[in-house]
């Protein structure tokens, strides 16, 4: 079978990661020639596996922003790929990519069309004039009759109630392979005695992360916490276009030698083996790969009560989740986690059986394979 992925861009990010995760699957496990369009970015063509049996494609005109001239020469390429290609399956990530993907896909002839939905268009931080307008370009593209694959049960229920079949919808949660532990861990790079507690962060720099919530809740941690000499350390890794003006707040409130941004780091989620509690303080989400990650380590995870964290955390089980608005419920769940070893040993022991019965890579392959029909390899093509 021959699959064509699209993704608007080739940088890093959750629905890349994916995407390269679905490649690597297809590619050792069924019988699969997969090809990758992009635009900008070099992630993916160093992600993806050497000698996967596909072709990587990079599209110069195909960007996030709203361009008629760039938009116009994509859809032209993505189509005249198409029909020299002739796939049997187009499936597209990420907004602009399903837009025109789905458009190209279908005007070629392409017998089957599934989108990803890592995160409606019109719920995210951008103004309400471009969500009104993701919306209804949404809207306007449901008589294309594509297959939808929903990382979270929210964002179908938003798209049925647009005017999606039912019939059209399948929900197919992300899956991650267990972060290998790193040489070094977070309190040997950052140089923190091995006693002192680590709480983790994992996110850009960005209004979607929202950080400062996570700084705030650090300062009334380290507040409140009684051990002053053995006062935890806060950690975010990550960075982003709010990075000067983190910094700026970090030395305002004087927490800098208790809070500390690192930067992007390679495979961040290896970095909560070395964590103690894993937090996330996001504004909106649709299926989050890092409390995933957090999971897999056995890392109890403090997260924000959104779309996406609400369906993998079961409150009180196998991590906390608390109200945007509330961050006190925040400081009292770190608390609580930083002063009780054993509720969190237990916590996380939890988190890693939620991990292997519902977010393990294989399951999130095998589920898209048998979505798409594909046959698995004989013993003469592995």
């Amino acid at each position: 079978m021959k699959i064509l992925e699209v993704i608007t861009l080739g940088e890093i990010g959750g629905a890349q990661n994916v995407l390269v995760d679905l490649v690597k699957g297809f590619s050792d496990r069924f019988d699969a020639e997969v090809d990758v369009a992009f635009g900008a970015g070099n992630y993916l063509s160093e992600a993806l596996p050497n000698g996967f049996q596909g072709e990587i494609i990079q599209i110069p005109f195909l960007k996030r922003s709203i361009s008629i001239n760039n938009d116009i020469k994509a859809f032209l390429y993505l189509r005249n790929l198409c029909q020299q290609k002739k796939y049997d399956i187009v499936h597209c990530h990420s907004s602009k990519a399903a837009w025109l993907g789905r458009l190209a896909a279908r005007l070629a002839g392409i017998p089957g069309i599934c989108v990803t939905v890592h995160g409606l268009s019109y719920v995210s931080g951008d103004s309400q004039l471009k969500r009104l307008v993701y919306k209804n370009i949404e809207r306007l593209l449901l008589p294309l009759n594509s297959e939808y694959v929903f990382v979270s049960p929210d964002d179908m229920l938003a798209m049925n109630m647009l005017g999606l079949s039912r019939e059209k919808s399948k929900v197919i949660p992300n899956g991650r392979a267990v972060p290998a532990k790193p040489d070094e861990g977070l309190r040997e790079l950052l140089g923190i005695d091995g006693a002192v507690p680590l709480v983790c962060m994992v996110g850009r720099l960005s209004f979607q992360k929202n950080p400062f919530l996570f700084f705030r809740i650090a300062k009334q941690v380290l507040q409140k916490y009684p051990k002053k000499p053995a006062a935890p350390h806060f950690v975010l890794i990550g960075d982003g276009p709010m990075r000067q003006e983190c910094e700026a707040y970090l030395n305002k409130e004087a927490l800098t030698d208790f809070v500390h941004l690192t930067g992007d780091m390679e495979d961040a989620g290896r970095y909560f083996w070395d964590s103690d509690i894993a937090v996330l303080t996001s504004n909106y989400e649709s299926c989050p790969l890092v409390i995933i990650e957090a999971m897999a380590t056995g890392t109890p995870v403090v997260a924000s009560d959104v779309i996406g964290t609400r369906h993998i955390i079961n409150h009180g089980e196998d991590g906390y989740l608390f109200a945007l608005n509330q961050e006190g419920e925040a400081v009292e769940y770190i608390m609580q986690l930083l002063l009780d070893r054993g509720l969190a040993d237990e916590m996380g022991n939890k988190a890693k059986a939620s991990f292997s019965k519902k977010y393990r890579i294989d399951r999130m392959v095998d589920d898209y394979a048998e979505y798409f029909g594909l046959k698995p390899k004989t013993g003469e093509d592995i």
